[in-house]
C-alpha cells in the first residue's frame, strides 16, 4: 500500500511537470503574438505617422561671424579664419501650452491588431520680450543686416613687421528671424498650423532651406514691421515684447512628449483617455481622473532651463555641426521603448570650417514628459499574468482529486488525472485568442466556463457521484474567479496572492488533520 501511494504521488508530480514545459510553450506563443503586435502597431506607425515629441516653439536668427584677422603688411600673407555661421535662439519669457488630445484605437487598424492614435488641438500662447542690448541696438538699426564689432579696432604692432588686426565681426540677419515651430513627424500635421503674430494671422510653411540641422520644424517669418516697431519703441517697455500664439493641429500614435523651453513655462492637457500613463522626466503637478477622461498640468522651471541651455548650446555650434534628433519612434534600435528617452543632440567642437567633419560627436539629452496612452485591455500582459497561477490552479486541481481518493476511497486513474490536466491547460489556449477577439473579461469567462463546464461533466463520472462532482466543480470555479479578482487588483495582486495561497494551504491542513498518513500508507 505504501508503494502505491508514492507511485501515485511520482506520478502526479511527472504530470505537473509535463504541464509545466507545456505552459512554458504557451508563454512562448504569447510572446510571439506580442511581438508580432508591436511589429505591425511598428508598421503602422511608418506608413502613417509615429509618436510625437513637439519642442515648444523659439525663435531663430541665422548670424554670420567673421573670427579675428591678423594680416601682414609687408607681405601679402592673410592669416585671416573663414567666416562661418551661427543660430542665435530667443525664447519665450512666458509660455502657456494646452493639448486637447481626442484618443481612439480604431483610426489605424490591421485585422485584430491596432495601434492607439490621437488627434489633437495644441496650443502655444507665448510672450517674447527683447531686452538684450546689443538685440535692442541692432533693431533699432534695422535693415537686411546689422554688423556688430570688436571695440579693440586696427592695433599696429610695434615690431619690425607691421601687422594689422581686424576685430570679430558678428553679422545678424534679422531679415532671415524665424519662429521656429519643431514636430518630430511632420506627416501628423493635417494642415500647416496658423500663428499669430501680435493680433496679426500669418501661416506657417515647410523650410526651403532649413537653418537648424537634423529636426523636422515648420517655420513663421517674423514680419519686418514688427522688429522695426521693436526698434523705434525700444525706450517704452511695453513696445518690447511680442505676443505669439500658435494653433497647432497634431495626429500620432501611442504617445505624445513635450519639450519645454523658455523663462516661464506651463502645459495644461485635457483628454478622452481613460488610463494614462504619464511618461518622461517630470509627472504632472496636479492631475484629475474622470470617467471622462483625463486632466493634467506641469510647470518644472528646473527642466526648461536645462533644455534652454543645452538647446541654445546645441544650436549655437558654428555651421551646424551640432544636430537634433529626435527619438520620438516606435524603433527598438532608437530606445523608444523607454519612455523617458526624449530628444537627443549630437555635438562636435565648435569649429569655423564648413568642410571639415567631426571625426566624434557629444550626446546631450532634451528633457521632456508627456503621456502614454496604455491600452486598458493588454491582452498579452493579463493572460501571461493569469499564466503565473496555471500550475497552482493544476496543483489545486490534482491535489482535491487525490484528497478524494484518500478520503472518499475513490479510485481515480492516472489517464484521469491527466485528462483533467488537458481540460485545465486548454484554458489558456483558448484563453489567448478569444482575448484578441474581445474584451478580456469575457474572453476569460467563456474559457473558464467552457473548462469548468467539461470538467464537472467528466467528473460526475469519475467520481462516482453529483455531490462530489458538484464540490469539485464549485472549487475550480472559485479558483477561477478568484484568481481574475488578483488579476484585476494591480496594486495588491502580489499581496492577495500570497493570501490566496495561505488560506488554500490551511484549507488543506484542515481537512487532513486527522488522517492517519501511516494507517493510509
Amino acid at each position: 500500500m505504501q508503494k502505491t501511494l508514492f507511485t501515485k504521488l511520482a506520478i502526479i508530480a511527472g504530470l505537473c511537470l509535463i504541464f509545466a514545459i507545456g505552459l512554458s510553450m504557451i508563454g512562448s506563443v504569447i510572446y510571439e503574438r506580442q511581438t508580432y503586435a508591436e511589429s505591425v502597431v511598428r508598421e503602422i506607425a511608418q506608413q502613417h505617422v509615429n509618436p510625437q515629441e513637439i519642442i515648444t516653439p523659439f525663435i531663430a536668427i541665422p548670424t554670420t561671424l567673421i573670427p579675428e584677422c591678423q594680416t601682414e603688411t609687408s607681405e601679402t600673407n592673410n592669416k585671416c579664419a573663414a567666416a562661418y555661421t551661427k543660430i542665435e535662439t530667443i525664447f519665450a519669457n512666458q509660455t502657456q501650452a494646452t493639448q486637447d488630445l481626442d484618443v481612439s484605437t480604431d483610426t489605424y487598424q490591421r485585422g485584430i491588431y491596432h495601434a492607439t492614435s490621437y488627434n489633437g488641438a495644441l496650443t502655444f500662447d507665448q510672450d517674447y520680450t527683447f531686452q538684450n542690448h546689443t538685440f535692442d541696438d541692432a533693431i533699432a538699426n534695422l535693415g537686411e543686416s546689422t554688423s556688430v564689432a570688436n571695440p579693440e579696432v586696427n592695433q599696429i604692432s610695434t615690431d619690425n613687421t607691421k601687422s594689422k588686426i581686424k576685430p570679430e565681426k558678428t553679422t545678424i540677419h534679422w531679415d532671415k528671424a524665424r519662429l521656429i515651430i519643431p514636430v518630430s513627424d511632420l506627416r501628423g500635421l493635417a494642415t500647416l498650423p496658423t500663428v499669430t503674430i501680435d493680433k496679426k494671422p500669418i501661416k506657417a510653411t515647410y523650410p526651403q532651406i532649413p537653418i537648424i540641422k537634423n529636426i523636422t520644424y515648420v517655420e513663421v517669418a517674423i514680419p519686418q514691421e514688427i522688429l522695426s516697431g521693436l526698434g523705434k519703441n525700444v525706450t517704452e517697455k511695453r513696445h518690447q515684447v511680442i505676443d505669439i500664439m500658435v494653433d497647432l493641429p497634431l495626429a500620432g500614435i501611442s504617445n505624445l512628449n513635450t519639450v519645454p523651453t523658455g523663462q516661464n513655462f506651463g502645459l495644461t492637457m485635457h483628454s478622452n483617455w481613460l488610463t494614462p500613463n504619464f511618461i518622461g522626466k517630470a509627472l504632472p503637478n496636479t492631475k484629475k481622473l474622470t470617467s471622462k477622461g483625463f486632466e493634467a498640468s506641469w510647470q518644472n522651471q528646473y527642466l526648461t532651463i536645462a533644455n534652454n541651455q543645452n538647446l541654445s548650446q546645441c544650436i549655437n555650434i558654428a555651421n551646424n555641426q551640432c544636430t537634433v534628433i529626435s527619438r520620438a519612434t516606435l524603433d527598438s534600435t532608437h530606445q523608444s521603448m523607454n519612455p523617458d528617452t526624449g530628444m537627443i543632440m549630437q555635438e562636435s567642437s565648435p569649429i569655423s570650417d564648413a568642410d571639415t567633419v567631426p571625426n566624434s560627436f557629444r550626446e546631450v539629452s532634451l528633457n521632456s514628459f508627456g503621456v502614454s496612452f496604455a491600452e486598458p485591455n493588454d491582452v498579452y500582459l493579463q493572460t501571461e499574468r493569469a499564466m503565473k497561477y496555471a500550475l497552482l490552479l493544476i496543483l489545486v486541481s490534482f491535489g482535491t482529486f487525490f484528497l478524494f481518493e484518500v478520503m472518499k476511497s475513490s479510485r481515480i486513474h492516472p489517464i484521469q488525472y491527466l485528462l483533467v490536466g488537458c481540460a485545465l491547460f486548454v484554458f489558456y489556449v483558448l484563453l489567448l485568442p478569444l482575448a484578441e477577439q474581445i474584451i478580456f473579461w469575457k474572453a476569460y469567462a467563456i474559457a473558464a466556463s467552457a473548462c469548468v463546464g467539461l470538467i464537472g461533466w467528466y467528473t460526475y463520472y469519475v467520481l462516482g457521484g453529483i455531490k462530489r462532482a458538484a464540490i469539485f466543480t464549485g472549487t475550480l470555479a472559485g479558483l477561477y474567479a478568484a484568481f481574475f479578482g488578483i488579476l484585476t487588483t494591480e496594486d495588491m495582486n502580489l499581496l492577495l496572492g500570497a493570501v490566496f495561497c495561505f488560506a488554500i494551504l490551511a484549507c488543506v491542513m484542515v481537512m487532513t488533520r486527522k488522517i492517519d498518513w501511516y494507517k493510509i500508507a
